[in-house]
């Protein structure tokens, strides 16, 4: 059963254009999502016990129905990472009937765009008018240390720059089947977020 309503705290605005995406893909086009940005990671772990209650009164009074909390892993053990982020409010308690959730993305959020060309292309095609050629990689796309600079690599050859709003476009055009193979952790993501 998914969630009516989603408040969002992540770590900045392109996090905030792609994951709204990936959660109206996974739930519905007129889920309620309010995303909070954060300035960095540093920032999302000091302030998302705080930001989290601006949510407990987002609609008309009411709590949204879940709460996620989205980082990237940077290199880090992901379950580490969520588990720092659990501590973080372990004496907390909030208002939402489907509670607290906690995801970090291995590596960095980049992997997925990165997962499927298909939607790649499109999205700067209308932009410059040539298609995106992949290069054939061994790797998964969460198996690469740095996919920011992959993606933002990628962007660079083809004439594009990067914007919030070219990754929320990449996001909505995703195919969930071919990310959810590419990219393991985002299995666990779309669990999460569609219990």
């Amino acid at each position: 059963m998914s969630a009516n309503s989603y408040g969002v705290v992540v770590e900045g605005d392109y996090d905030s254009a792609v994951y709204s995406a990936l959660i109206r893909k996974l739930t519905s086009p007129d889920a309620y999502i309010r995303v909070l940005p954060c300035r960095g990671r540093t920032v999302l772990m000091r302030e998302f016990p705080g930001l989290l209650r601006t949510f407990e009164h987002e609609i008309e009074g009411r709590p949204v129905e879940m709460a996620l909390v989205i980082r990237d892993a940077d290199g880090k053990e992901p379950d580490e990472v969520e588990a720092r982020m659990r501590t973080r409010i372990q004496d907390q308690h909030y208002r939402f009937p489907l509670g607290v959730r906690f995801h970090a993305v291995r590596n960095a959020m980049e992997a997925w765009l990165l997962a499927d060309v298909n939607a790649i292309s499109p999205a700067i095609k209308r932009r410059v008018g040539r298609l995106v050629t992949r290069s054939r990689s061994n790797d998964t796309p969460e198996d690469r240390l740095n996919p920011k600079e992959t993606f933002r690599a990628l962007l660079t050859e083809h004439g594009v720059g990067n914007t919030p709003l070219l990754c929320g476009e990449i996001a909505g055009q995703i195919d969930l089947d071919v990310l959810s193979q590419a990219c393991p952790r985002f299995r666990i993501f779309s669990e999460l977020v569609d219990c």
